[in-house]
């Protein structure tokens, strides 16, 4: 990671983000003369424009809260600020109140109390799909019309995914490869797994990078769950690794099975899934993409290498071998806050570690051709249908308001909550 500049380093203006309950990045532009004052103290925010509004942007009252009284401090981190080019850098932000106490919806703060709960060495890495259109005609049209996983719609775009990468790379974001994915107009950047606080701060960095390249070319990216053009869906799938004394519990073992911790890890996230599941899905569209046949992971069960299992076990990767063995978790989209996601799988995961238990066994076959009985026997469920489902499984969740604190859960369904 590059030692943050200051001034004389070359920093013109300098980005001060934070993601909000609302899945936003809400953020501040800091210019040359006050960067190294902000890195230290921070810059006071409204409540209401740092943690009360909607996805809409609508202001709501949460936690006895008024959003038009009073104030919270964005404290920047200085060890990430990143570059952007042109003289602009990007940091990531923790919510503080003016005494300098946590804040209450501080998502990034939450991630990390879980990340030091979970009592086991974790390492998260995000899978980023988008699809890019012009708009320039005046009538969107997407950058690649296929073939799914092709070369030709990279050739096409070479000029395009060059500066996309090199951007990227400019800003230390570790980036594993990029490919066009599935669907028109879609690709997908795979990042390198970090401590879980990084990788957060990397999806959130990407996605900026994402943006500004793609809006030089006159272009435009949609992360959205069900975008206007192309493909069927964007997903944000999230993978999950766990070593305990430098040894991976989720290395197979001569049974093709994890190690006992990593079945551990896996029943507990698959009993936690049903009320995280408004964190990792938390849009009214992330629904009509949280469908079976969709490879959105819709169904609440795990399996070797089954894109249609909510976990999907992958036992060893080609640069890592057994040692690179993860989870790859499936519902999430672009409308979740990657901090409080993520938090809330450390929450499952130190769950399953705490109360050791088997998981259902693995299922090895698409889940939507079993019958209803069979799904029954395996104890193969779809997980929440709407957003109004999901709001109400976390609501009722003790563990994940346990984990993650009754205030900030209660926050994030006034935020999330429809209006009317």
């Amino acid at each position: 990671m590059s030692e943050p500049q200051t001034e004389a380093g070359g920093i013109r203006r300098l980005l001060v983000a934070h993601v909000d309950a609302a899945g936003v990045a809400r953020a501040r532009a800091i210019p040359a003369a006050r960067v190294d004052n902000v890195l230290e103290h921070g810059i006071a925010a409204s409540i209401s424009g740092a943690a009360l509004f909607t996805p809409a942007d609508s202001p709501v009252g949460a936690l006895g809260l008024d959003p038009v009284i009073g104030d919270v401090r964005v404290r920047p981190d200085a060890r990430r600020v990143a570059e952007l080019g042109d003289g602009w850098a990007w940091a990531p932000a923790d919510l503080r109140w003016a005494d300098d106490r946590p804040f209450t919806g501080c998502t990034r703060s939450a991630l990390r109390r879980a990340a030091t709960a979970a009592d086991i060495d974790v390492k998260v890495g995000f899978e980023i799909e988008f699809v890019v259109a012009d708009e320039a005609s005046g009538s969107l049209a997407p950058a690649h019309k296929g073939p799914a996983y092709g070369q030709r719609p990279l050739v096409r775009n070479l000029d395009y995914l060059d500066d996309l990468m090199t951007a990227l790379e400019d800003a230390d974001v570790p980036v594993l490869q990029v490919h066009a994915e599935h669907g028109d107009g879609q690709f997908e950047v795979s990042l390198a797994p970090r401590h879980p606080v990084d990788a957060c701060d990397d999806v959130v960095l990407a996605r900026t990078v994402i943006d500004l390249v793609t809006e030089r070319f006159g272009l435009r990216a949609y992360f959205d769950p069900v975008p206007p053009i192309g493909a069927d869906s964007n997903g944000m799938h999230i993978h999950l690794s766990a070593s305990r004394d430098g040894r991976n519990v989720f290395a197979s073992t001569e049974e093709g099975m994890p190690h006992a911790e990593g079945t551990a890890i896996i029943a507990g996230i698959l009993d936690l899934l049903p009320s995280a599941t408004a964190l990792l899905a938390g849009s009214e569209s992330s629904y009509k993409r949280l469908r079976p046949g969709r490879w959105s992971g819709a169904w609440n069960c795990w399996g070797r290498g089954n894109r249609e299992a909510a976990v999907r076990y992958t036992p060893t990767t080609t640069d890592a071998g057994p040692s690179g063995a993860n989870i790859e978790i499936k519902p999430g989209d672009a409308t979740a806050n990657p901090y409080l996601a993520v938090a809330a799988l450390l929450v499952g995961l130190r769950a399953g570690l705490d109360r050791p238990a088997e998981p259902p066994a693995p299922v090895d076959v698409d889940p939507g051709r079993l019958s209803d009985d069979e799904r029954s026997a395996r104890g193969v469920r779809t997980l929440p249908a709407s957003l109004a489902d999901a709001l109400a499984e976390l609501s009722a969740s003790g563990l994940l308001r346990e984990g993650l604190g009754d205030d900030l859960v209660d926050l994030y369904i006034a935020v999330r909550t429809p209006a009317g």
